[in-house]
């Protein structure tokens, strides 16, 4: 059954978590290509022609990333980029979702750049569109709460820190259950569609007993979404033991992780993968129930048949075939964007893209099974002679119970599902799982 995970404790030990952050196809790493504005102009008049419809998310750069007075001047160049874009795109396609990360900003802030956003889009219907405003606790409150749905939000996601004193706040301030019932109160009485929680764990001032404490508070208040993530995907240049940069143990970290995965299935939530646990009810369960769960560059996502636009410094903008990514920092971002240029800087043109790949690796995100002969027939390629260098690897990983493989597909079974970033890993490197002992990432380091 779609959305039951179990715990398998030998597996997760063997294999461990392989880059989920990172394991959909293309990612950033894989953008090799140079990216001119004319590229990105031509794949748009393609898709305005097609008339499809569109998705669009807005990036906000790290606070660290601005110095003091630059935060005003990062908002014109994006409004710059938001006019720019907006020329080439058609009346008629439809925005059925924005990704909105409010950062910092004020009432006012975002509402001049909601008004600006809906002077050259066309948005859909908040009943069949997906509206997302990314908040964080530290920033946010009912008057926010209030704004972004007068705006026309309909879904809230929330991130919830846990940091020491000597990050700018108190543990209590950040761990408080209060702050966080005050938030889903607020977009439960306002009608919000849903509201996730993104809630990291394997920080070395967390304990599995301050995490489970934690994580109850949060099950009580009943989200309708709550991401888990390690904070090891995120932290870059760890160092192997993670010490130095406030990383919890293994074991702890992997006692975090048990607990939290049994405690929210225990609660009901269903398993979409990769971290992300849903309610029934949820839009997300739904379109995976009926096969019209798509992974794409936003993650998650029952809006799949849209390009998607990101705008702001380092945002990934998917159209057609064509993969483009802003630039990385934010004065390179707002140089282009003063003499008069789109800042794309890095991708992947269509040709570079293998849509068999693609698909597979989409399809295991959203369903844990393959159809080898439905996969050939929309490819055009056999999925069998495509991966025959993977099989000794897919043989590997039947025997050890993370996946059935057939003569026909493969499924992945409930004890299995948390690793399948490791399924697609196996189907990313031939021999990353031949031996069962290296899976480049994760607890076994």
């Amino acid at each position: 059954m779609l959305g039951s995970v179990d715990w398998d404790d030998s597996l997760v030990q063997r294999y461990g978590q392989v880059g989920q952050l990172h394991c959909s196809y293309p990612t950033a790493v894989d953008f090799s290509d140079r990216i001119a504005p004319l590229d990105l102009l031509r794949a748009l008049r393609e898709s305005r022609r097609a008339g499809r419809s569109l998705s669009i998310a807005i990036h906000q750069p790290d606070g660290a990333e601005l110095k003091p007075g630059e935060a005003t001047a990062y908002q014109l160049r994006l409004e710059r980029e938001i006019e720019q874009l907006g020329c080439h795109v058609g009346p008629m396609q439809q925005v059925e979702q924005l990704r909105l990360s409010a950062g910092t900003l004020g009432i006012e802030a975002l509402r001049r750049l909601v008004t600006l956003l809906k002077t050259r889009f066309s948005f859909a219907d908040p009943c069949a569109g997906s509206f997302t405003a990314e908040v964080e606790l530290a920033h946010v409150d009912w008057p926010l709460i209030g704004a972004l749905h007068e705006l026309g939000f309909n879904q809230l996601s929330v991130a919830v820190p846990d940091l020491r004193a000597d990050d700018g706040a108190t543990v209590e301030y950040f761990r408080s259950s209060a702050r966080i019932r005050a938030v889903i109160e607020a977009a439960h009485a306002l009608h919000y569609r849903s509201v996730n929680l993104d809630l990291g764990y394997g920080r070395s001032w967390q304990t599995p007993a301050s995490f489970a404490r934690k994580l109850a508070s949060i099950i009580e208040l009943a989200p309708d979404q709550v991401t888990m993530f390690d904070y090891r995907d995120v932290t870059s240049g760890a160092s192997p033991g993670g010490a130095r940069l406030g990383l919890a143990s293994v074991a702890d970290t992997l006692a975090m992780y048990r607990h939290g995965v049994e405690q929210l299935n225990a609660a009901g939530y269903r398993y979409i993968g990769l971290g992300k646990f849903v309610l029934p009810h949820d839009d997300l369960a739904m379109a995976q129930e009926i096969g019209a769960l798509h992974h794409d560059v936003l993650g998650y996502t029952p809006h799949g048949d849209c390009d998607h636009l990101g705008l702001g410094v380092g945002a990934i903008s998917r159209i057609g075939g064509l993969f483009c990514q802003n630039a990385s920092t934010v004065q390179t971002y707002q140089q282009a964007l003063d003499q008069g240029q789109l800042p794309s800087s890095c991708g992947l043109h269509a040709s570079h893209v293998d849509p068999l790949h693609s698909r597979l690796i989409e399809r295991l995100l959203c369903t844990f099974e393959l159809d080898f002969d439905a996969l050939s027939l929309q490819s055009g390629v056999d999925v069998r002679q495509h991966y025959a260098q993977h099989w000794a690897t897919l043989r590997q990983l039947h025997i050890d119970g993370v996946i059935v493989l057939g003569e026909n597909g493969l499924a992945i079974p409930p004890q299995a599902r948390l690793l399948v970033a490791a399924v697609c890993e196996a189907f990313n490197r031939p021999s990353a799982m031949a031996t069962g002992n290296s899976v480049g990432h994760g607890w076994l380091r």
